[in-house]
């Protein structure tokens, strides 16, 4: 057994390489959508965004890069958060959902739907943006707004509308991940100045934050990015990869900031 489960993590780590050099920017085939999601997520359908499983996104035109795959919220863990977010978040009003790294949009897309409000997401990088406009096309999606712009773009045409306003964060990792864990302190860009970027452009009125890490966080780093702010629920899915590869979701309340 213990060969086995040696073994597994070894398939992981070479696929996730795959997935991170040079399949970053290629779009997968059916068959490579399916061993993403057996070895990331347990089995083939452990992979699925917008309720579509990985055995069916080729058939369905749904189109993921490998880095992608690899990065995005899936949608078990995204509903997950999102009945998190409804716990704690008054119904109706005209709160917004912001997701400003959105990558597929998965993440933006459950908080929307889940909660009923508008839902606004920027991702730079061309060619994930095509995908997912692609993708968000076959689904036949009009909850979430999708915009090519860097973070701060986005934050900039968007002023608060409520202290329920929801910023999800999941900048990409890069040299952040090591051995020692996840540094949110070293994400591209750090979580702390994306914290920061956000109060600036809500003048300091309170919101709350979903943010993804793993769970191996490194140096502390979790509560040192969030000073000043209300921690409200941590969710850990059941894990499915070796320790320090498994997804981690946290919620918080940006609080205003005494002499900012």
């Amino acid at each position: 057994m213990t060969s086995a489960h040696n073994g597994n993590h070894a398939a992981y780590f070479a696929f996730r390489d795959e997935l991170l050099g040079p399949l970053r920017a290629v779009m997968l085939t059916g068959q490579q959508l399916c061993e993403a999601g057996r070895l990331l997520h347990a089995r083939p359908e452990g992979l699925s965004l917008y309720g579509i499983p990985a055995p069916e996104m080729e058939l369905r035109g749904i189109q993921l890069l490998g880095r992608t795959a690899i990065e995005s919220v899936t949608d078990s863990h995204a509903a997950a958060v999102a009945a998190a977010a409804a716990e704690v978040c008054p119904p109706g009003g005209n709160a917004m959902i912001v997701d400003l790294f959105c990558g597929s949009g998965n993440f933006g897309l459950h908080l929307g739907r889940r909660l009923g409000r508008p839902a606004y997401a920027s991702e730079i990088d061309p060619d994930v943006y095509r995908a997912t406009r692609n993708n968000l096309h076959k689904i036949g999606d009009s909850t979430l707004e999708l915009n090519q712009l860097d973070y701060r773009a986005l934050l900039a045409t968007l002023p608060s509308r409520s202290d329920h306003d929801i910023y999800a964060v999941e900048p990409p990792w890069g040299p952040a991940f090591t051995a020692a864990g996840l540094d949110l302190t070293r994400t591209s860009p750090p979580v702390r100045e994306i914290i920061d970027d956000i109060r600036r452009s809500r003048n300091g009125r309170p919101c709350l934050v979903a943010i993804k890490t793993n769970d191996q966080t490194a140096h502390d780093s979790l509560a040192r990015c969030f000073t000043d702010a209300q921690h409200l629920r941590s969710l850990t899915p059941r894990p499915t990869l070796p320790p320090g590869a498994n997804m981690n979701y946290h919620l918080y309340r940006l609080c205003p900031v005494h002499g900012a």
